[in-house]
C-alpha cells in the first residue's frame, strides 16, 4: 500500500521531470541545427567554437559586451578563440559590433529577421536597449544622408543612432 502511494505521487514528478529534459534537449538541439545551418548558409567551415558562441548569441537575443559574453560561455572558449570567431562571424555580415559610451565593445548578432534599429544606452545601470525609430524618421535621415552624399562626394555605408540617458525608477537593473 504504502509503495503504491509513493508511486502516485512519485509518477508525476517523474514524468514531468522527463518532459522537462525532452523538451530542453530538443529546444538545444534547435539551436545547435540552427548554428549549423546558419554557417553553412554563409559557407563557413562549421566548428565546435563557432557553435558555441553562435549558439550563445541565439539564445542571449539582444546586444551584450564581449567580457559578459565571454562570461556567460564560462570557459566552453578562450579569450582569443573568440574573438577570432567573432570576428568570423563579422566577416559574413551576421555580427554587428559597436561600443558603449563608456568604450565596451558590445556585439549582436543581426540575421534575416532582425530590422534595422538603433540603441538606447543607461549610464546608470549599462543595459543596452534595442530600439525602432518611426519610417516617417528613418526616411528622413536616409534622404539627410543622400544629401550629405553628394555635397561631399562621399558613399556612406551605414549609420547609427545611439540614445544615451538613463532607466525610470521602474527598471529592475537599477535598483
Amino acid at each position: 500500500m504504502r509503495l503504491s502511494l509513493i508511486f502516485l505521487f512519485v509518477k508525476p514528478i517523474f514524468i514531468e521531470y522527463h518532459i522537462f529534459l525532452l523538451l530542453k534537449m530538443n529546444y538545444d538541439y534547435l539551436v545547435m541545427d540552427n548554428s549549423r545551418k546558419i554557417l553553412a548558409d554563409h559557407k563557413v567551415s562549421v566548428t565546435n567554437p563557432r557553435i558555441v558562441v553562435l549558439e550563445a548569441l541565439l539564445e542571449i537575443k539582444s546586444p551584450i559586451t564581449i567580457d559578459d559574453l565571454l562570461a556567460q560561455l564560462k570557459n566552453k572558449v578562450a579569450k582569443s578563440t573568440l574573438y577570432r570567431v567573432l570576428n568570423d562571424l563579422k566577416d559574413i555580415n551576421i555580427l554587428h559590433e559597436f561600443s558603449t559610451p563608456d568604450s565596451q565593445t558590445v556585439v549582436e548578432l543581426i540575421l534575416e529577421d532582425h530590422s534595422h534599429h538603433h540603441h538606447l544606452f543607461c549610464s546608470d545601470c549599462g543595459e543596452i536597449i534595442d530600439v525602432e525609430m518611426a519610417t516617417e524618421f528613418e526616411n528622413r535621415l536616409l534622404k539627410e544622408i543622400k544629401r550629405i552624399e553628394k555635397k561631399f562626394n562621399f558613399v556612406i555605408e551605414d549609420h547609427r543612432l545611439e540614445l544615451f540617458g538613463k532607466c525610470t525608477d521602474l527598471c529592475v537593473n537599477c535598483k
